[in-house]
């Protein structure tokens, strides 16, 4: 006989073993040396470093742009695919890199381009034994980069880039993929609890998983502001917060609301849970003010739902 109760994110959580919790304890407490090992977080590619410095409103975007894609053959191929899509069929074919930044727009080919590379990334250097966890997992981090971007172009603070906001979002939790690659079944099993929220464990979690992302990022010579994000982003929002923090603070808490917008074509959107937080409402309705989004909200999850095709496109990489 089929059970009568509804399918939650509750109900769909694993209870985590004793001895998950041990390891995952230990774990938490000595993250320091992964920080420094290489051989188990290598930084990232260094154009991400050269993407985060081209500054989209210059002249010479364009051709910045175009002699990053060009100099590695996987975002040459990335990003010609995408200019030549199915939604661009009608146009003329296009075989230069110049041609598809130029077509697709600069903040297109930023956010295509610096995904592949982290996605890249993730795919050489995560060992979690569920493919599909790995996808839902930057699925996740691709939501916040998207919901990111759309609160930057609308708050009144010149100094928050759209750019850097999507970067941010991206790579908020890079400290969890940090302790998933040096223990990928207990962090596995973590994650499957809910990351055991509301316990002892769950707050080491944040600890580590926040201090070993900025130092990762501090280590591959990742500018300050991402830093500061992956480092502060369970810190709640406050007037003492770097306006980008706050931004990637909101984001990473919509992720429900654009899964479940009437205009997402999500191909998972109830397979997993998402995100590592609580239900820490009136502490967003409260950023959301600060920030001058209340009436704002309802478009921005409406625009990132709208683009949840090219969302899977990009979660794709991970695992293709």
């Amino acid at each position: 006989m089929p059970s009568s109760e509804p399918d939650t994110v509750a109900s769909r959580l694993t209870p985590l073993a004793p001895a998950d919790v041990d390891v995952l304890m230990r774990l938490f407490e000595d993250w320091e040396p992964l920080a420094k090992d290489e051989d188990i977080l290598p930084p990232l590619s260094p154009l991400a470093s050269r993407l985060l410095a081209v500054e989209h409103e210059d002249a010479e975007a364009i051709t910045e742009l175009t002699q990053i894609v060009e100099s590695d053959p996987v975002l040459t191929g990335r990003i010609l695919g995408l200019a030549n899509s199915v939604s661009l069929r009608a146009r003329k074919p296009i075989f230069e890199v110049v041609g598809a930044v130029i077509r697709l727009g600069v903040n297109t080919v930023f956010d295509a381009a610096f995904a592949q590379i982290a996605a890249l990334w993730l795919r050489q250097n995560s060992q979690l034994p569920d493919p599909a966890q790995l996808h839902d997992l930057w699925l996740e981090y691709l939501i916040t980069a998207f919901c990111a971007r759309q609160i930057a172009n609308r708050v009144e603070d010149n100094s928050v880039k759209p750019a850097v906001a999507y970067a941010a979002g991206l790579l908020h939790d890079v400290g969890t993929l940090g302790l998933s690659a040096e223990r990928p079944g207990p962090m596995s099993r973590f994650a499957c609890a809910g990351y055991a929220y509301g316990t002892p464990l769950y707050e080491r979690f944040v600890a580590a998983h926040t201090a070993l992302g900025a130092a990762l990022l501090q280590r591959w010579g990742i500018p300050e502001a991402l830093r500061e994000v992956a480092a502060r982003h369970h810190a709640g929002f406050g007037m003492d917060e770097s306006p980008i923090t706050g931004i990637v603070f909101v984001a990473d808490h919509l992720h429900a609301q654009v899964l479940n917008h009437v205009r997402a074509r999500f191909k998972r959107a109830d397979a997993a849970p998402l995100g590592c937080f609580g239900d820490n409402v009136a502490e967003i309705e409260g950023a959301l003010a600060a920030l001058g989004l209340e009436r704002d909200v309802a478009e921005i999850v409406e625009r990132v739902a709208a683009e949840s095709e090219r969302i899977e496109v990009l979660a794709a990489a991970v695992s293709n």
